[in-house]
């Protein structure tokens, strides 16, 4: 999958985790990458975290308690995010960057990013009635959501601030990391603008009627659709993103738009 510069790979990792990477040797940047994640161990790794759901904490934390694969590791994230990775941490060459919303950063003389707020997507779907149909489909599979509740017990105390990221890449590429804000509770006028970017979209099926507008509001040049808990809503029989749909309303919007391809397996 190619970002808007033919020299940048976006590869979709499963939840919310990317791996950005030129076609010619050089660092791979990734974002939030899930459990399994396979690293490259030649390539410096640049990791970017946008808070601490054990779903985009995952990858990391395996990497780091295995003492990383011998290469240069700069992760990048909050206060909370950075000093509780930094507890699991066993590997030597491990540079630990926490940053602020609201600020902007360099890593070398061609790249460098911008960091932003956004407010996490809700949990349940709008309507008395529709939240108790989706927590009783979770109680029906207690096991996996109290595995779940688990996980996040032992993860930070709290998830941190949610953080966005706005990629200055050489090449002139920009590419925009929203996270998970954006949904209904949105409004057009309140986004980050990320004009000529390729906007990496989260998308759950109560959110698909406002995204359109959201991602014209950004000024997007293009946008990487992705359904980021699908793992979940498979598991809890849950409904999915009509994807194709979205990706035709976006379109409409004339904005390029493609789907990720890789299903989310494991957290």
């Amino acid at each position: 999958m190619k970002g808007n510069s033919s020299s940048w790979n976006i590869s979709y990792l499963g939840w919310s985790g990317f791996d950005i990477f030129r076609s010619d040797q050089g660092p791979h940047i990734f974002i939030d990458p899930p459990k399994g994640t396979v690293f490259p161990v030649e390539a410096a790794l640049i990791i970017f975290i946008t808070h601490g759901h054990p779903e985009h904490l995952g990858g990391t934390l395996d990497l780091l308690a295995k003492g990383g694969g011998g290469q240069d590791i700069t992760l990048i994230g909050s206060k909370t995010v950075c000093q509780y990775l930094t507890g699991h941490c066993r590997a030597d060459r491990v540079s630990f960057r926490e940053i602020d919303p609201g600020q902007k950063y360099s890593l070398d003389k061609e790249t460098g990013f911008e960091v932003f707020p956004w407010q996490h997507m809700p949990l349940l779907p709008p309507g008395i009635r529709p939240a108790i149909r989706h927590i009783l489909a979770i109680l029906k599979n207690f096991p996996l959501a109290w595995r779940i509740i688990r996980m996040s017990l032992g993860g930070p105390r709290g998830p941190g601030p949610m953080l966005g990221y706005l990629l200055h890449l050489p090449g002139d590429s920009r590419i925009m990391v929203y996270g998970e804000g954006l949904h209904r509770r949105c409004q057009p006028g309140d986004v980050v603008k990320g004009t000529g970017a390729t906007l990496l979209v989260a998308s759950e099926p109560e959110d698909v009627a406002e995204l359109p507008e959201l991602v014209a509001a950004i000024g997007a040049k293009e946008a990487i659709l992705y359904e980021p808990h699908r793992g979940w809503r498979e598991a809890f029989s849950l409904p999915h993103v009509d994807m194709s749909a979205l990706q035709q309303a976006i379109e409409n919007k004339d904005i390029v738009s493609r789907i990720a391809a890789v299903k989310a397996t494991g957290y």
